[in-house]
Formats: C-alpha cells, structure tokens, sequence
C-alpha cells in the first residue's frame, strides 16, 4: 500500500464532490454566503455541520494514515494514534446525525481538501504537529464557537453533542503536545522544523482574519471565531504558544 497519499486518492462514493479550498472560498465569495448572520441562518449552520463532517472524516483517515505512514514510531505513539482513530470514527457518526437533524445530508455541500492537504509531512512529530496541534486545536475554537451559537440558539441538541466531541478534541491536542516534544528530545532544530510545520498550518485557517484574540472582540455575538484559549491550556499549550498564535491571526487581519 502507496505511503503518504496524495489528496487525489481518497476514497469517496459518487454522490460526494471534493474541491481545492481555494476554489470553495472563490465560489462563496462569488455568492456572498460567508456574510450570512452564521447563528440565524439554518442554511449556514447546515453547512458547517457539513464541512465539520467531512473534516472528522479526513481527521479519521489522517490518524490511520499516520499509524501506516511511521511504522517504525513508538508503540505508545502508535496507540495513542489507534485511538484517535477510534474518536475520529465516533466524532464522524455524531456530526452525521446533527447534520440529519438540521435536515442535511453527507454530500449535500463540497468536501474541500484543506484538512488533509494539510496532514502531508513526511516526519511523525510535524505531522502530530500540524494535525493534533494545528487542525484538532483549531477543531477546539470552532467547537467553542459553534456551543455558543447553540447555546444562543437554544438548541441543546448540539450544545450537548459538540461539547461531548471538545472533550475528545483537547485530549487529541495534548497527545500531540506530548509526542511533539518526546519526539524531538535532544534534536532543537527537528523541534523547530515541527514547530514551523504547525505554524504554516495555523497560518492557513487563520481565515484571513476570521479567526480573532477573544480580547480583541467587543459584542461577539456569535459570529466570530476566537481562539479557545482556556480548551488550548488544558491540551497542553503554553501561554507563549498562544501569543505567537493570536499575533499571526492579528498579522492575517491586517493584510
């Protein structure tokens, strides 16, 4: 079996379409869909169950591909990935069902290939770098964002289910936290090179200044996506982790 696959061979059924992020975000500027009011649009609120569905389906196969990709890692490591792999597949079934209680269906919207795009590194501590760190912490401040907006909603159908999936995704950020670092014990510059991996990362979901420094919000009524910075502490962050990664996302609002 090919290591390392490539986007282009992942397997999906006929009625599913996956597309370049870039072209996904050309067609809803196009369209105007990302100046909808998210919390009172049913439509909008769809969507991101949708695209959080696929991205846990891409995160599942992530996780497995890791196991394949680095035989040679840690058992414990390789545990720690199995059973990622195992959330990933229960995270997949819940959103599946809040997808069909808001009336959606898998395939209703496009599948972009950002996520796993964004899992190709060729080293076990930068690709638990950029996917636990990266993609699950930023799973943390989407998750964080969508209890509010359930929570404003008063829809505790998806308050209850999303914050059930955060606990699982702080967990996954601290497994990479920890295999970041054990990883790299007494090799700086392979630290530094998973630290950038992550950061290049951080950099692409910065949403071009979507995503804000909760002090930098005033009258957040749900709209916005902030960083969880409590969920990040609790899987193992550092408070300067979290400075250089408000900076960044204050760096992409500017330009």
């Amino acid at each position: 079996m090919q290591k390392f696959i490539p986007v282009d061979r992942l397997a999906r059924p006929e009625h599913m379409v996956v597309m370049r992020s870039r072209q996904v975000r050309d067609i809803r500027d196009e369209q105007n869909l990302d100046r909808r009011e998210l919390p009172f649009d049913e439509e909008a609120l769809r969507a991101r169950l949708h695209g959080i569905l696929t991205g846990e389906i891409q995160a599942m196969e992530a996780a497995g591909r890791t196991l394949f990709d680095f035989p040679d890692a840690p058992w414990e490591f390789q545990l720690d990935m199995a059973r990622q792999v195992w959330d990933e597949s229960r995270h997949t079934e819940i959103f599946h069902r809040l997808l069909e209680y808001m009336g959606g269906h898998l395939g209703d919207y496009i599948e972009s290939e950002i996520l796993w795009r964004c899992a190709q590194a060729d080293d076990p501590a930068a690709r638990v770098a950029g996917i636990n760190r990266g993609l699950e912490g930023l799973a943390c401040d989407v998750f964080e964002q969508l209890i509010r907006i359930a929570q404003r909603n008063g829809d505790e159908v998806i308050e209850r289910a999303v914050d059930y999936v955060l606990a699982d995704e702080i967990t996954h950020v601290r497994m990479g936290s920890k295999w970041m670092r054990k990883l790299t014990e007494g090799d700086p510059e392979r630290l530094r090179r998973a630290q950038e991996f992550q950061e290049s990362v951080d950099e692409v979901f910065n949403f071009r200044g979507g995503r804000r420094a909760r002090e930098d919000v005033t009258n957040d009524n749900g709209t916005l996506l902030t960083i969880a910075r409590e969920a990040r502490l609790l899987a193992g962050f550092t408070e300067e982790e979290i400075e250089r990664l408000i900076a960044s996302s204050r760096k992409s609002a500017a330009y």
